[in-house]
């Protein structure tokens, strides 16, 4: 069986890639997410569906991305971690997950389980890390499993991605890993949230030299972007996630705006085109903001955007 995602397809063109991450339910109730995701179901090339983000118990993201496939026939980007795993899990995860028809794969080393709701109870295995969880995905692709024995019954054929955090490109450690990812073979990038054109010019310019001077293939690089909900969701973002950098100009707007997600989907239509000569793609996350996802892809795709939207069929 080979890889025959549009997806896949979509990042080998010169036209921009569009994810948006939509969280499982906490619970077996996938209705109201199915909901969230058919308005914008021709305007994403796929649905990121991440697992246990923050380490708060959600539903599988394996079958969570399967019901989303089958139910509404809109490819996903499959986030596994290596937190609650080790390597005997992992590797029937990506086999059952490929047999399932799960073709992307984004490989994290996941947020740690002290953060989450389970922290009394579960116990983080982390076995791999990300660097360490790509190499196992690139392996299955060649069709051996960790101990270097042939499938005789089939590996994989993944299209894989990482994670990449623009705001620590000048430390050495980031630029390392960077590089390691790089001659792995990543197919994309999806970034933590960016606000400002000059550090996705940077990057992009980062990546480009490492590739070149390797002769690795270049990447797509899908900038991250989360509309902030509320003038204090904003502040919350300044302060605990490093190196974001939210205008406090727009922070003040939000506060005196009578309809912040409105004035935040403004915001984020206005950097998306400032960004999208500098981009491969853009991976929105709508953190609280999932019902407003429509009018928020709506404004970022407007005529003038800069945005290439060509699907690949």
């Amino acid at each position: 069986m080979i890889n025959t995602s549009r997806f896949a397809k979509k990042l080998t063109s010169g036209n921009h890639t569009i994810t948006v991450e939509i969280s499982p339910p906490k619970g077996s109730d996938v209705s109201r997410m199915l909901d969230c995701i058919r308005p914008i179901a021709d305007q994403v090339d796929a649905i990121n569906v991440p697992d246990c983000q923050r380490s708060i118990l959600k539903m599988s993201s394996m079958a969570t991305a399967k019901i989303i496939q089958d139910e509404l026939g809109i490819e996903t980007v499959w986030q596994l971690t290596g937190r609650d795993r080790n390597i005997l899990a992992l590797q029937s995860d990506l086999l059952g997950g490929w047999a399932l028809g799960l073709q992307t794969v984004l490989a994290l080393t996941g947020d740690p389980v002290s953060i989450g709701d389970q922290s009394e109870v579960a116990k983080q295995v982390s076995h791999l890390d990300a660097l360490r969880l790509l190499e196992l995905v690139k392996s299955l692709n060649h069709g051996k499993d960790a101990v270097g024995k042939d499938f005789i019954r089939g590996g994989t054929q993944f299209c894989y991605g990482a994670a990449l955090n623009p705001h620590k490109m000048s430390r050495d450690a980031q630029i390392h890993r960077l590089k390691y990812k790089l001659g792995l073979g990543v197919q994309f990038f999806q970034t933590q949230p960016v606000y400002d054109v000059k550090t996705v010019i940077e990057t992009q310019a980062v990546i480009q030299e490492i590739c070149e001077t390797n002769r690795y293939p270049i990447p797509k690089l899908m900038v991250g972007i989360i509309p902030p909900k509320s003038a204090e969701f904003a502040r919350f973002m300044n302060q605990k996630i490093p190196g974001v950098e939210i205008p406090e100009a727009f922070i003040a707007k939000l506060d005196k705006s009578a309809d912040p997600p409105m004035e935040s989907i403004r915001f984020c239509a206005d950097l998306v085109h400032q960004m999208a000569p500098h981009a491969g793609g853009f991976h929105f996350m709508p953190v609280g903001m999932e019902k407003h996802a429509k009018p928020m892809l709506d404004a970022c795709f407007s005529q003038g955007s800069g945005v290439k939207r060509l699907k690949v069929l």
